[in-house]
C-alpha cells in the first residue's frame, strides 16, 4: 500500500480590490489580464485531464468539517496554545476571526477542481476581494488517498517551519505558505472543491482547492495583531 502527499502555495505580492453590481469573471480589473477560471472553464464537467472522475464536490459533512478544522487550528494559535516552530512558539492574536463558508468561492474553487491541473489558476478573485488559494493532491493504491481533513492537517503542521518573528512583516515561504494563509487574521471566508479520479500511473487521487478571501500572505503585512 502506497500513498504519496503533494502540497502547492500561493504568494500575493499586490493586489486591486473592486466593488460591482453584476459579476462578469471575464472583465474584472483586478484579474489584470490573467484568465480568469470561470471564463476560461465554462462547463461544470470534469476536464479532459480527470481520467476515470468518479466524485467532484463536497457533502455538507465535509463543508463543515473544513471551515470547523479551521477554526480550530486559527484559535488554537489566537489562543497562543500552538508552541511549535523555528523558532516557536507562535504568539497570540487578538484579532483572528472565524471562518465562514462562501458558495462564490466554493463554486470557482470546484471548477478549477474539475480541471485536474496540479497547480493554482491564474486568476480566481471575486468582485469583492483578492482571492487566496491553497491546493493539495494525494494518490493512493492498495488504500483510500488522503481526505479533505489530513490535508488540511498537512497545511497546519508547516507551523513547524515558520519563524514567528515574520507574523509582523510576512515574508514569502514555499515551506510555509499553506499555513499562514490558513491563520491570516482579516481572511474571513472559505470556499473549497474537491475531485476524486485515476492519476496517469492508475492511482486513486484526491484534488483538494481552497480559496481564502480576502486573500493573505501578502508581503510586508502583519498576519495578525499580537496579543500582548
Amino acid at each position: 500500500m502506497t500513498r504519496f502527499f503533494n502540497l502547492l502555495s500561493l504568494a500575493v505580492l499586490a493586489g486591486v480590490f473592486i466593488s460591482a453590481n453584476a459579476v462578469n469573471y471575464c472583465n474584472l480589473a483586478s484579474c489584470r489580464g490573467k484568465m480568469h477560471t470561470m471564463c476560461a472553464y465554462t462547463s461544470s464537467a470534469p476536464g479532459p485531464n480527470c481520467q476515470q472522475a468518479h466524485d467532484a464536490g463536497l457533502t455538507n459533512s465535509e463543508k463543515d468539517l473544513i471551515v470547523r478544522k479551521h477554526n480550530e487550528l486559527r484559535q488554537r494559535v489566537a489562543s497562543g496554545q500552538e508552541t511549535r516552530g523555528s523558532p516557536g512558539p507562535q504568539p497570540p492574536a487578538s484579532n483572528m476571526q472565524d471562518l465562514t463558508w462562501d458558495d462564490e468561492l466554493a463554486t470557482i474553487a470546484q471548477r478549477w477542481a474539475n480541471q485536474c491541473i496540479y497547480k493554482h489558476d491564474k486568476c480566481r478573485n471575486v468582485e469583492r476581494y483578492q482571492v487566496g488559494q491553497n491546493i493539495a493532491r494525494s494518490s493512493a493504491t492498495g488504500m483510500e488517498p488522503a481526505g479533505v481533513g489530513e490535508m488540511i492537517d498537512d497545511w497546519y503542521n508547516e507551523v513547524a517551519l515558520f519563524d514567528n518573528s515574520l507574523v509582523s512583516s510576512y515574508q514569502f515561504s514555499m515551506d510555509t505558505a499553506h499555513y499562514t494563509q490558513m491563520v491570516w487574521a482579516t481572511t474571513a471566508k472559505i470556499g473549497c472543491g474537491r475531485i476524486k479520479y485515476k492519476n496517469e500511473r492508475g492511482w486513486d487521487t484526491n484534488f483538494f482547492v481552497c480559496n481564502y478571501g480576502p486573500s493573505g500572505n501578502w508581503k510586508g503585512k502583519k498576519m495578525y495583531e499580537i496579543r500582548q
